[in-house]
């Protein structure tokens, strides 16, 4: 049984990921920092279904301090992370139904993107590796996004953040990636979450039509994907930023 410990896991990919570790046997933590209801009936879910090993806690992961706090007071569970899935992050205009191009953005708002997204990535790299270098293993697994890769218009930081992210992983492997630690990125394209609910149909159709397989990917095909990164891929596989986006790209 491995000790997992996912970011943002109360809905969409999150969600989708909580199930999928849980279901294959391993102790899942993990956070949320709005959506209590839906973390909270997520757990009691998979413990009706015979599934104990799975807990779910509040916590801004953006806000060093509050991370800090989750693992002095979690010390028991988190001590040992073999796998670290930094999956939470906020959009532009927090998905706001029309993002805003750059020029209209304030600028508190667009450096709230890139503090919120990059701080979440880096503090809690930093919490786990100190155990993972000294156990000499551990899997890190960062979800960036196609927008990083391809840029975005209305979503400017968020594009950029995740960019970010990816350099950021690819710096931090070659630090550590011969300390027995992996660390790959997942760069989805357009996926069936809550955080496209609110966008133009006319938006979610350019972008569905832009794919080979026109029609926006599940959470499930980003689970099996990043299941494998954290259990079953080869050492080898390291330092990469894997697409899977429908042909998108």
């Amino acid at each position: 049984m491995k000790n997992i410990l996912i970011t943002g896991g109360s809905k969409g990919i999150g969600k989708q990921l909580v199930k999928a570790f849980v279901e294959r046997g391993h102790q899942v933590i993990f956070t949320y920092q709005y959506s209590a209801e839906s973390a909270h009936n997520l757990v009691a879910s998979l413990n009706a279904a015979g599934f104990p090993h799975v807990t779910a806690f509040k916590c801004d992961m953006g806000n060093d301090e509050e991370v800090k706090a989750l693992f002095r007071e979690q010390r028991d569970i988190l001590k040992e992370v073999d796998v670290l899935i930094n999956n939470a992050g906020i959009r532009d205009s927090k998905l706001n139904a029309n993002p805003k191009p750059f020029i209209m953005t304030p600028s508190k708002e667009w450096w709230e993107v890139m503090y919120n997204n990059m701080n979440g990535v880096i503090n809690t790299c930093r919490a786990v590796l100190p155990s993972m270098i000294k156990r000499k293993s551990g899997r890190i697994i960062n979800v960036t996004s196609l927008a990083g890769i391809k840029g975005n218009p209305g979503q400017s930081a968020y594009a950029a953040s995740k960019a970010a992210i990816n350099c950021f992983s690819k710096s931090l492997s070659k630090e550590v990636g011969g300390m027995g630690i992996i660390i790959n990125c997942v760069a989805p394209g357009f996926i069936e979450t809550e955080m496209v609910e609110n966008l133009p149909d006319k938006y979610v159709t350019g972008r569905v039509g832009n794919s080979l397989l026109k029609r926006m990917g599940t959470t499930d095909e980003i689970s099996n994907l990043i299941t494998y990164l954290a259990l079953e891929s080869p050492e080898f596989l390291i330092n990469q930023e894997i697409v899977i986006d429908g042909g998108m790209n």
